[in-house]
């Protein structure tokens, strides 16, 4: 996968300026997918800009234009938008290696949005695994279908058939229904658009009017300028010295619920809210362990209410070995919340986290959690966190701590607490690598030596039984990706990609996610469960 998609949002507000001329991340940024929604006028604008300076307060302004929700930082079309990208980039790189973005099918998608059906013509193909590009082998299980699948067999190939229906189809091609044929002319796995079909030229004027949430908009709003600070970890400072860690909660109606919950038979809090954690190290050595806690919408929780957020962390003996409680508010991902927070201090050992949000101090939400700690983590090691699944990647708008929660060098990842997706999501896999193996990318420039990078391979397999009974296992073989190092963080890495999940069966489902680091002739294999909910 290429997170860069994500990342790029960051890229255009925090590399320096130039006074002479677009450095070539700018250039990119506006040869990018970014102008298939230009307006006329904001790309006569961009060709007149030389400085990286100007090109960075275009770009903030053609996303504050765009955005929604213009009185809250969060920014909702730019998330689509970077959804999209990234989509395109995993599925539709063509037989010329052209990005993935940048090709007819990745425009299109990035433009409309999915499509009603998709239809492969001209040929029969091998299943692939969902959201990869390539044939995948399959057992005589049930396979689900693959709405962007390439792979199988291109000799026979010729073609894909897009249809988009409804009031989507209307507002964009002025019909009902439109159908967009991509046609491999030359028999190299290259899909072009198949012209004398609705008229996307005006199509896209449509989706670029539309796009536009505030059009008299000539600068974009102040907390705009948070995101201008470099969400750069490594300028946070760590404290040298051991801070004392809290063991006690100190409101009494607080320690009350959680020795009540503890001892109750049946959690009374069941499906209210869902624990996360995992073990991470920063670049200057320091362990810490994220907590989140993620409260499905139908826990009737509201973003609006003054809550805490509290927590101990008992060793197996039951005695409390780290506590806190803190001022909170329930941040949204998608239709559900989250609050989340990084613990110090705690020991190495078999604990037992249990963690809750109160409000005038009466607990509305409770739930518990086994730990397993080390306790500390080799800053120099080579190894791997957790499997995070999620359904909400996006851009932070402020700097962020070296310790910060789900937070890698600017890009946050909210962990889907219950695991629970729709078909409507896209299921986002997402681990950090740390230290792994480096080898020259390339040939070295004159006078300089050859960059490194790492050399990563992805294997996931998806397994599972939908409500009908039905068995489903899908593979894809061993794939190159690209490691993205993590901003700020020297030495780690973001891999992952996404699976549109528009065709799994409602179900339970198990995903193994294999990592290989061909420099190290090293792999880890990590695997987590999930369902599919109507």
């Amino acid at each position: 996968m290429k997170i860069r998609t994500f990342l790029a949002a960051l890229i255009v507000v925090s590399l320096g300026a130039s006074a002479f001329a677009l450095s070539p991340e700018y250039s990119a940024w506006g040869a990018g997918p970014a102008q298939y929604l230009m307006t006329k006028d904001e790309a006569a604008k961009w060709k007149t800009i030389t400085a990286d300076d100007e090109a960075r307060a275009f770009a903030m302004l053609f996303w504050a234009r765009r955005d929604p929700t213009p009185d809250t930082p969060k920014n909702e079309f730019r998330e689509e938008y970077e959804r999209r990208v990234a989509t395109a980039d995993i599925n539709f790189t063509d037989g010329a290696n052209t990005r993935g973005a940048m090709t007819e099918r990745g425009k299109t998608f990035i433009l409309y949005g999915m499509p009603k059906k998709i239809e492969r013509t001209g040929g029969q193909r091998e299943s692939a695994l969902p959201g990869m590009p390539g044939g995948g082998s399959t057992s005589s299980t049930t396979q689900a279908a693959d709405p962007f699948a390439t792979g199988g067999s291109t000799s026979q190939t010729e073609g894909f058939l897009w249809t988009y229906e409804g009031d989507e189809a209307r507002k964009l091609f002025g019909q009902a229904r439109a159908q967009l044929r991509f046609v491999d002319r030359n028999g190299k796995s290259v899909y072009t658009l198949e012209r004398g079909g609705p008229d996307v030229a005006r199509a896209q004027t449509r989706a670029i009017e539309a796009a536009i949430a505030q059009p008299n908009l000539t600068a974009p709003p102040s907390f705009g300028a948070a995101a201008a600070a470099a969400p750069a970890a490594a300028e946070t400072s760590i404290p040298e010295a051991p801070v004392a860690v809290q063991t006690e909660l100190t409101t009494e109606s607080l320690k009350a619920a959680i020795a009540e919950f503890r001892s109750a038979a049946k959690s009374p809090y069941e499906n209210k809210a869902y624990a996360t954690w995992g073990e991470y190290v920063t670049a200057e050595g320091q362990y810490f362990v994220p907590v989140q806690v993620y409260v499905p919408k139908s826990a009737g929780l509201s973003a609006s209410q003054n809550l805490t957020f509290f927590g101990v962390v008992q060793d197996e003996s039951g005695k409390n070995i780290y506590a806190f409680e803190e001022p909170a508010t329930l941040n949204a991902s998608k239709d559900d919340f989250f609050v989340d927070r990084s613990l110090t201090g705690v020991p190495a050992g078999k604990h037992r986290g249990v963690f809750g949000l109160a409000a005038n101090g009466t607990p509305v939400a409770i739930v518990s959690s086994d730990m397993t700690l080390t306790g500390t983590l080799d800053k120099d090691a080579t190894s791997v966190s957790q499997l995070i699944l999620s359904n909400n990647v996006y851009p932070l708008t402020e700097a962020q701590n070296a310790n910060d929660p789900y937070a890698f060098g600017g890009l946050k990842v909210v962990p889907k607490g219950d695991r629970a997706f729709r078909p409507a999501d896209e299921l986002w896999y997402f681990i950090e690598l740390r230290n792994p193996g480096l080898a020259e990318s390339g040939p070295a420039p004159e006078g300089g030596s050859a960059p490194v990078a790492p050399k990563v391979q992805l294997k996931v397999d998806v397994e599972g039984t939908a409500k009908d009974g039905k068995k489903v296992k899908m593979s894809a073989p061993p794939r190159e990706i690209e490691a993205i190092e993590v901003k700020g963080v020297p030495g780690h890495y973001g891999v992952g990609s996404a699976i549109p999940l528009s065709t799994f069966r409602p179900g339970d489902y198990t995903i193994n996610v294999k990592v290989i680091d061909t420099v190290k002739k090293a792999s880890y294999t990590m695997t987590e469960k999930f369902r599919v909910v109507e």
